[in-house]
């Protein structure tokens, strides 16, 4: 299902304090789930972060928990003190995924985009009838207006043109 690709966290694994300690680069948390890798970088390197799942007012979902904005606001303030990006750039897919970012701290250097403002829907698109995969519907929606249309961008664009 997932050829040539290396998962780090699957299952069990995919929950916020996982995610938060990934990104802060806390090996020792991680210790024994998943593969164990965390982000290494330093004040040299830039960062993307993309995530899409489901979401709420002041929320983000996982499979096993909820990553609430105070948390993700101080794992993104953790990670500027320790010099862990020179720039950030984070793309957030979920429902009222504009309430995550209203209170970042204007003195980083993090570029947050949210598919939506704090108070819409991340708008479903390829949804039944348009939702066949190797011809056969798979009765839901395929991705968000948001991430299918910057992926779709991006597959018809020269990326060694395009900036922020």
């Amino acid at each position: 299902m997932y050829a040539d690709c290396v998962i780090d966290y699957l299952g069990i694994h995919v929950t916020p304090a996982i995610f938060m300690a990934v990104l802060k680069g806390d090996a020792l948390f991680v210790k024994g789930k998943g593969t164990g890798r965390v982000l290494k970088s330093t004040e040299k390197d830039n960062v993307f972060i993309n995530f899409a799942d489901h979401g709420g007012v002041g929320m983000i979902a996982f499979p096993y928990g909820s990553l609430f904005k105070r948390q993700l606001e101080g794992t993104l303030k953790t990670m500027s003190e320790k010099k862990m990006f020179n720039k950030l750039v984070f793309y957030l897919e979920a429902c009222e995924s504009g309430s995550m970012f209203l209170d970042l701290p204007k003195n980083t250097k993090i570029y947050a985009l949210s598919a939506s403002s704090p108070s819409e829907s991340s708008w479903g698109c390829y949804c039944p009838p348009d939702d066949v995969v190797e011809g056969k519907s798979v009765r839901s929606c395929l991705g968000d207006l948001f991430s299918v249309n910057w992926m779709e961008d991006m597959d018809a664009s020269d990326l060694k043109s395009r900036t922020l």
